[in-house]
Order: C-alpha cells, then structure tokens, then sequence
C-alpha cells in the first residue's frame, strides 16, 4: 500500500459529463464545502517463490478517493444537481497552483442528508467516490 494523498481545504472543482464524457453543463465549485480530499493508490502485489528465491510481481494500480465535506447552508445547493452524475474532478492542492489532479468518477450521494445532527456538532460527513479514470496532472492558471 502506497501512503495516500491528502489535501486539507481543497480547491474542488466537479464536471458534470455526457453519456460520450463531454462537458454537460456548468462545473460546479464544492471547495467551500470541502475540509479534505484524499487519494488512495493501491497495487497489488503477487508473491512468487522460485528456486531463486522470492520476489513479488505487482499488480494493476487502482486509485479510490475520498471526500471529507463539512455540511454548510448551501451544501445543498450545489451537491443536489451533481447526483446520479458522472463528473470530472479537477483537484487544486491549493488557490495558488498552476497544476491541478484530474479525474473521473460519479457522484451517487448528497452530503448535506447525511453527518451529525447534535447541536452544536460540526456536521462532517466523509464518503468514498471510485475514481473511474486514470489521475492525471493537468497544467492551467490559478482557478481562484
């Protein structure tokens, strides 16, 4: 297991796409709801035993995601039209950057229906999203 990466306070960005992956619409900016984003890349490994000795061959590389939303008034608002949506999130580690993490996924959930609901808890939701696409950089100005 490679260690994750994780971006405190993102700069996210969600794509909505096309059955044919076009662009479908306005992208949608869900920074402000964000208080983290993390990826996690995985491969797996085989172990192999030859009069030799022992060596491991890996295995095919697959990436999950997480998001970590803090639930605010206009959550919401801009999580209801990505449901059901196949999106490309365009990752910022920060406002700052001319580099940004691409990716492909679909969001199958409202944050705003879900998390703590005692008073005065922070309402913190955190849900994985399959990342259905290679991660990739991808080079621009700053989005802020």
């Amino acid at each position: 297991m490679v260690a994750p990466i994780i971006v405190y306070r993102p700069l996210l960005h969600l794509q909505p796409l096309d059955s044919d992956g076009e662009e479908d619409g306005a992208a949608v900016d869900v920074s402000c709801d964000m208080n983290r984003m993390e990826l996690s890349p995985d491969t797996p490994t085989t172990d192999v035993e030859t009069f030799c000795g022992n060596f491991q061959i890996p295995g095919e590389i697959t990436v999950g995601a997480t998001f970590g939303v803090t639930v605010n008034d206009d959550t919401d608002s801009r999580w209801s039209a990505l449901v059901g949506k196949r999106v490309r999130a365009d990752l910022w580690d920060r406002t700052d950057s001319s580099r940004y993490r691409s990716f492909e996924t679909q969001i199958m959930l409202n944050p705003s229906l879900y998390g703590p609901t005692d008073p005065g808890e922070p309402r913190e939701f955190d849900f994985d999203v399959a990342v259905t696409s290679a991660v990739t950089w991808n080079d621009s100005e700053s989005p802020s």
